[in-house]
């Protein structure tokens, strides 16, 4: 890029959770170029910006790439995915799923895909609860009226959330067990408008945040170290959540992506199909 180039800035999102401090490593100790200007939020509010043309490269929900698609391009080989347990996307809960119909459930505001995903189960369980969309901060926040609480995160590991409910319920692992797939929680995403007209900048963005996971994968005994001090938690807990966290989206989880929304079509949940449309600009399905 040019000089004049590099004097345009390029604002970047961060989902404000301990599971993308890996990708985000080495921008954030020393590889930060001065026009990457990096903003942190929930993933619901980094979805809202982007919508917004508020940022130009961000991480998003897969369920607002679903609403989107037409004005987004995902990026190569980065997402936030599990093949099982994942211990940050939870139903904490007094009864087992299939005993929730016309139960009180509170739906945390803050996710767009753990949403649709924890609905897709509904459906495909065939049962049919009260839903609540609200803010779940700590295990004493709910009322006493909610029979389950969804919460995902850095509360949904931190939080004690067995102390309140009897059944705590990892959505990663029950759709495992309902399709046998891996889910796809999460994907890179840059505005369509903004590859076209920046498209060696977008291929930039994409080899830093390559050079930053890598250096970030090099560090993770300090990450982990560092995120058991800010969540109170011990460091094998962390451990085993970075574990867990897979971020890569190969063939195998481009293809639990596209069945994830052909169920979300099938149950009605989502009106149109959304096909994965990658940059700089060729559909990868």
């Amino acid at each position: 890029m040019d000089n004049e180039t590099l004097k345009m800035e390029t604002r970047v999102g961060r989902i404000s959770y301990l599971n993308v401090d890996p990708i985000y490593y080495g921008l954030e100790n020393g590889l930060k170029p001065p026009w990457f200007r990096i903003t942190s939020a929930p993933p619901a509010v980094l979805n809202q910006m982007m919508a917004a043309k508020q940022l130009d490269i961000s991480p998003v929900s897969t369920g607002a790439y679903v609403r989107h698609f037409k004005r987004w391009l995902i990026l190569p080989d980065l997402s936030i995915s599990c093949h099982g347990a994942v211990m940050s996307v939870l139903l904490a809960s007094n009864y087992p799923i299939d005993a929730l119909d016309d139960k009180r459930v509170l739906i945390t505001r803050e996710s767009g895909t753990a949403v649709l995903l924890l609905k897709l189960i509904f459906a495909i369980e065939g049962v049919h609860p009260q839903t609540f969309t609200g803010t779940v901060d700590t295990v004493s926040s709910p009322d006493a009226f909610h029979d389950a609480v969804m919460i995902i995160g850095d509360k949904a590991l931190a939080g004690k959330w067995g102390r309140k409910y009897k059944y705590r319920m990892d959505l990663g692992e029950v759709w495992l067990r309902l399709s046998g797939l891996p889910i796809v929680f999460a994907v890179w995403a840059v505005r369509r408008d903004f590859a076209r007209a920046e498209t060696d900048r977008v291929a930039r963005v994409i080899s830093l945040f390559k050079e930053s996971a890598h250096i970030g994968k090099k560090k993770l005994d300090h990450i982990i170290i560092s995120g058991a001090e800010k969540l109170n938690l011990e460091e094998k807990t962390i451990s085993n959540y970075f574990k867990a966290m897979e971020y890569d989206l190969d063939l195998k989880k481009r293809k639990a992506l596209s069945a994830f929304f052909d169920a979300l079509l099938e149950y009605r949940l989502i009106k149109n199909p959304a096909p994965l449309a990658f940059f700089p600009g060729a559909d990868e399905t």
